[in-house]
Order: structure tokens, then C-alpha cells, then sequence
């Protein structure tokens, strides 16, 4: 009982330690930081650390439903309307679209579909790179339509989270915009998933 004591005691000098050369180099970026920044932070390593896959920590998926009587190639192609509208609806237009060709096989003996497209708004990503040009790094929004070797097919995008929450606090008009962007692909993967818009 004394050892695991003894253990504890030094796991948590080193955590204190740690705290105060971290306040004392960081300390005035520190207090700056949104409010959600360490949780977002703590969620991408138990991601990364769970799966050992970095991708997983930063990207939302959604699997497509294909009713019976409807095919594959008719789920998708709905899928894409219901994107490009709802993205239309947040003042994100359709800017590329690329398919690319895979060489991996379904369990029908076909090549996987996979196809990626592109979204954005010049005015707000004007409104982005004056903050900071770095934020191209995030531009435009994509949606990747990946189908797998079950012959699944998942919408994916990027989680903008980080983007959002994972430095100092944006600016309101800045933060106003980012989440309407989130909110617009977010709802893009979830309906173009299920097939319908909401009412």
C-alpha cells in the first residue's frame, strides 16, 4: 500500500511540476485559449491513443442508408443533391468535385467508389485568411463519398472543431461564421446520409 502511495505521490509532483513549467512558458497564450481547447485536445489524443490512427481524432463520418428497391448509384447521386443543397442553404457552394479511381475490390468483385467534393464561400473564407492565413489549411470544406470493401459507403468530413475551439477564442464575427460552417457540414453528411432533409 505504501509503493502505489509512493507512486502516486510522484505521478502527481511530476503533474505539478509540469503545471508550472507549462503556466510559466505558456502562461499569457494560456489564459487566451477557448474554453474547450484542452477537452478537444485530451479527445484527439484518446482517439489517436485508442486506434493508433491520427485521421480518426479529426474526421466525422456518417454511413449512407440505401433503402431496398434503390441502388447504390441512386443513394448516391441523392446523397450529393441533398449535400449541395443544404450547403447552398449555409452559403457554401460547390466549388470541385473529383472521383477517384481505386483499385480495391467490394465483396461484389467491383472497384470501390470513391469521390470527393469541395464546398466553400469567398466571403467567408476572406473573412478566415485575414485572421489568418494558415486557416487555408482548412479550405475549402470537403466531403469525401468512400465506399469500402464491404460495400458500405460512408460520408466523410473534416470535425472543424479544432479549427473552432482548439487556440484562443476567434473573434465573435470570426466564431459566428466558423460555426455556421460546422453546423452546414455536419447537417450535409447527416442528411445526405439518411436520404432526406428534415422537416
Amino acid at each position: 500500500m505504501n509503493f502505489i502511495k509512493g507512486i502516486f505521490t510522484i505521478i502527481g509532483a511530476i503533474v505539478v511540476i509540469a503545471g508550472i513549467i507549462i503556466g510559466a512558458k505558456y502562461g499569457s497564450s494560456m489564459a487566451k485559449m477557448d474554453s474547450k481547447a484542452l477537452g478537444l485536445y485530451m479527445k484527439m489524443a484518446d482517439d489517436v491513443l485508442t486506434t493508433g490512427d491520427p485521421a480518426k481524432g479529426m474526421i466525422i463520418k456518417r454511413k449512407l442508408v440505401i433503402e431496398d428497391g434503390t441502388s447504390k448509384k441512386e443513394a448516391i447521386e441523392n446523397a450529393i443533391e441533398i449535400m449541395d443543397e443544404v450547403g447552398e442553404s449555409h452559403g457554401l457552394a460547390k466549388v470541385d468535385e473529383k472521383t477517384m479511381p481505386r483499385k480495391l475490390l467490394n465483396k461484389d468483385g467491383e472497384k470501390v467508389y470513391t469521390h470527393i467534393r469541395s464546398y466553400c464561400s469567398p466571403t467567408i473564407a476572406d473573412i478566415f485568411l485575414e485572421h489568418s492565413g494558415e486557416f487555408v489549411g482548412f479550405m475549402p470544406c470537403r466531403v469525401g463519398i468512400v465506399e469500402d470493401k464491404n460495400g458500405d459507403v460512408w460520408l466523410y468530413t473534416m470535425a472543424l472543431d479544432m479549427m473552432i475551439s482548439g487556440g484562443h477564442t476567434l473573434p465573435p464575427e470570426l466564431l459566428e461564421h466558423a460555426r455556421n460552417v460546422k453546423e452546414a457540414m455536419v447537417n450535409m453528411i447527416t442528411y445526405g446520409a439518411a436520404g432526406e432533409i428534415p422537416d
